[in-house]
């Protein structure tokens, strides 16, 4: 048993910092340092109480770091690695497991603890406990703050999948965040020609500066009548919680094009969606959830060999005693994402 220093969260807009007792590593599990952990909206929702989980809890599910010990049954991975973590507790035996959809394994929100305190993930913590599967090692000369994007990078890819993008293909981006960029700079890999809206100028610029190109959203309409000669976009992947976008984007896109549900809504809301012009124009619309366990592989694969530029997405640092007051803020105009060292 040893002690990590710990950010934790005991109600919504209150917490604690704590030396919290690690229990000792299981045979087949990992001990890693943290070195880095992104701040995901997700984690801005929990704190700020507009995500329910049970307190106390420690967030942080975007981490890489050091390996500093390993249990006794892992003989393919040493003390030193630097890797990427998985976070999501896959159970691999549920339908979805079986079926190559783990990310939507029914067992992964099962809860779990150290020293009485919940994990979700756990990355705003000095240490870190995984199972070998959730651990991908990260090329030696990648910086630590670029390998925690591995995990919204998998995210991206995930999505980017479920667009059934073509070479040559043309797909829209709502949104401009972080989230947004990424899902763009994997559709590019892709072959396909991008095409981002955002109304925040602040937020066009980051995109420009990465070679997109960007329109206001106001202008979303009239430039799709002149996609495909006028058939519209390939696809349409919607990043931003804009309720009103998912109908409109029946507008933008092709027959049979898809549209793509990247962001969640807290709270939840519904969407009006025009029945008849879902129904003639065969389109698809769909949700995507997380990543499986092989969009995690690939995110590490590219980031390793230097396939995406992602290093001007991080556009802040900060320590483990600066992020209460970061996660009452909202990332605006050109500022990315914000990342807690160690």
């Amino acid at each position: 048993m040893f002690k990590s220093k710990s950010f934790i969260i005991t109600k919504p807009g209150e917490f604690v910092f704590k030396d919290l007792d690690f229990p000792t590593i299981g045979t087949e599990e990992v001990l890693i340092k943290v070195k880095a952990c992104g701040i995901c909206t997700t984690d801005r929702r929990i704190y700020n109480g507009y995500i329910k989980v049970p307190f106390p809890v420690i967030g942080g599910h975007e981490v890489s770091g050091e390996v500093v010990d390993v249990g006794d049954k892992i003989k393919d991975i040493e003390v030193g690695a630097k890797v990427a973590v998985d976070t999501i507790n896959r159970c691999g035996h549920c339908y979805y497991c079986i079926n190559r959809l783990d990310n939507l394994c029914i067992n992964s929100r099962a809860t779990k603890k150290i020293d009485n305190v919940y994990l979700i993930a756990g990355g705003f913590s000095e240490f870190l406990i995984a199972q070998r599967k959730q651990v991908f090692p990260i090329a030696k000369d990648v910086n630590f703050n670029e390998a925690a994007l591995s995990e919204p990078l998998s995210c991206c890819i995930n999505s980017i999948k479920k667009a059934s993008l073509s070479m040559g293909d043309t797909v829209l981006i709502v949104g401009a965040g972080t989230m947004g960029i990424l899902n763009a700079i994997v559709a590019r890999l892709r072959g396909a020609k991008v095409l981002i809206s955002d109304p925040n100028l602040g937020r066009r610029n980051s995109a420009e500066k990465l070679g997109f190109t960007v329109i206001n959203s106001s202008e979303v309409l009239e430039f799709s009548k002149k996609v495909k000669d006028g058939l519209g976009f390939d696809a349409v992947i919607i990043t931003a919680p804009v309720l009103a976008v998912a109908n409109e984007a029946l507008g933008y896109i092709r027959k049979r094009g898809i549209i793509i549900l990247y962001t969640s809504v807290h709270p939840n809301k519904n969407v009006v969606i025009d029945w008849n012009k879902l129904h003639y124009s065969e389109a698809i619309i769909t949700g995507t959830e997380g990543r499986t366990i092989e969009d995690f592989r690939e995110a590490t694969v590219l980031i390793s060999n230097s396939l995406v530029n992602i290093k001007s997405l991080i556009t802040k640092t900060i320590r483990l005693e600066e992020i209460s007051q970061e996660l009452s803020l909202t990332p605006q105009g050109q500022n990315q994402r914000v990342v807690v060292t160690f």
